[in-house]
């Protein structure tokens, strides 16, 4: 899964938002679950993911605020 930027993401609907989330935050999981047995390579993959759930968060406030 690609990570977008937070314009790219204020474009989608708020169904399209809640199933991106869900997909990163399971990808979150995988990534994290991989760390913990050592078979993670890219450590730097966590941090990425994590700003990405954030970035969706805070898009998906916005919409339920209206102020986009």
């Amino acid at each position: 899964m690609k990570i977008q930027k937070a314009e790219e993401i204020r474009q989608l609907s708020a169904e399209a938002l809640g199933e991106r989330l869900t997909e990163a935050k399971d990808a979150f999981f995988q990534k994290k679950l991989q760390h913990s047995l050592g078979k993670l390579e890219d450590s730097a993959s966590l941090r990425e993911s994590r700003r990405e759930i954030a970035r969706l968060n805070t898009v998906i406030t916005e919409k339920v605020k209206g102020n986009r």
